[in-house]
């Protein structure tokens, strides 16, 4: 890869000095028409149910996205743009373009259409230059570092994004509220005749909901707490064009999706009977393709407090096998199957492949 990316910065040296030594082209005039975006979609290789915190099909109304955007790239060793690299592709143009249409750039949609306010970016007038745009979900620079760091830095551009925590031990309380559905997009080689930007944001994370399945004749179940635990992975890079990299350093915690000191949110499940997406939520998480056996953390229990025919078990802990490897942008389902006296875990994923052949295997921005 690097030496990939070596010749193609020799050979951008090498047309951008060439270009140098002759006349100069007139800088590119931009035309009237501002640049915007369509309504942004999302790709889901999962049917789910659209509850509001899971990752859907559907852009959330009232959420917004940030932007990079590209066209021209720079005379080697300046500041400058060159106009000719405006036809040229983005991969011959990369490693010298900086997001001087837009950068860091909030785009709002509200259920119809994408806007932005402020200084309207427009089209350059020239029909044949490509543009390429990179953005992320949600707006914030509170989960995301951004690369290039300036909106005069070069190269392929890169976006880290971090979970709201750290530290921690694991039984400090964490919130799945906190825990945005993050997305990226990439649009590469547009140009002004496709009108709006069409943008296809792909979900960052892994999705975790749980089923109670109890498989008794006679018996009722009640749930009153379902908890995870353990050490989980903080963040992720994606390089456009190049994958994904992950990072070690983990947050310990508890997310919490029923509190058993609180008897108004018990699951009373029949006999022979299931409750589905317990308590409707979805834990988001991190997972590490390069971390196997341990692809989302090290140490995650599952705690379950539950009565069944009078007697409470309040904190039935059962490990999270390992091997499995969830994949980002799919909602798995942890099945707690509740059979004679004991709980055994069964894992799915929407599409009833077993857990390894579910999702994208790697998000790619063409």
């Amino acid at each position: 890869m690097r030496t990939h990316i070596l010749h193609l910065l020799t050979a951008a040296f090498i047309l951008m000095a060439a270009c140098r030594k002759g006349e100069e082209p007139a800088v590119a005039p931009m035309s009237a028409d501002p640049i915007r975006f369509a309504v942004p979609s999302v790709a889901c290789t999962v049917e789910t149910t659209p509850f509001t915190r899971t990752p859907t099909n559907l852009f959330p109304s009232g959420g917004s996205f940030g932007v990079l955007g590209y066209c021209l790239a720079y005379y080697a060793g300046t500041t400058e743009v060159d106009p000719t690299t405006g036809p040229a592709s983005w991969d011959s143009k990369a490693v010298l373009s900086a997001p001087t249409l837009f950068y860091k750039q909030e785009v709002k949609f509200n259920g119809d259409e994408c806007y932005y306010t402020g200084v309207q970016q427009r089209w350059y007038e020239p029909a044949d230059y490509l543009y390429t745009f990179f953005a992320y979900y949600p707006y914030s620079d509170t989960f995301y570092t951004v690369e290039p760091a300036t909106p005069t830095g070069i190269g392929n551009p890169a976006l880290t994004y971090t979970m709201p925590f750290s530290g921690g031990e694991i039984a400090t309380p964490r919130n799945l509220d906190d825990i945005p559905d993050a997305m990226a997009a990439a649009t590469v080689d547009a140009s002004r005749h496709g009108g709006h930007v069409a943008l296809q944001f792909n979900h960052l994370l892994t999705g975790i909901d749980f089923t109670i399945n109890n498989y008794n004749e006679r018996n009722d179940l009640t749930i009153h707490g379902l908890r995870v635990s353990g050490n989980f992975y903080r963040s992720l890079r994606i390089r456009m064009n190049e994958g994904l990299d992950y990072f070690p350093e983990t947050f310990a915690g508890t997310f919490t999706f029923l509190d058993g000191s609180d008897d108004t949110d018990d699951i009373r499940v029949e006999h022979n009977k299931s409750q589905a997406k317990v308590a409707g939520k979805t834990l988001l998480l991190v997972s590490n393709l390069e971390a196997g056996p341990n692809y989302i953390g090290t140490d995650i229990s599952i705690h379950i407090d539950y009565t069944f025919m009078g007697r409470r078990i309040t904190d039935k802990q059962i490990a999270l096998p390992t091997g499995y490897l969830p994949q980002g942008g799919t909602i798995y389902t942890i099945e707690a199957n509740f059979i004679g006296d004991a709980f055994i875990l069964n894992f799915i994923v929407g599409n009833n492949q077993v857990w390894e052949d579910g999702g994208d295997s790697n998000i790619q921005f063409d």
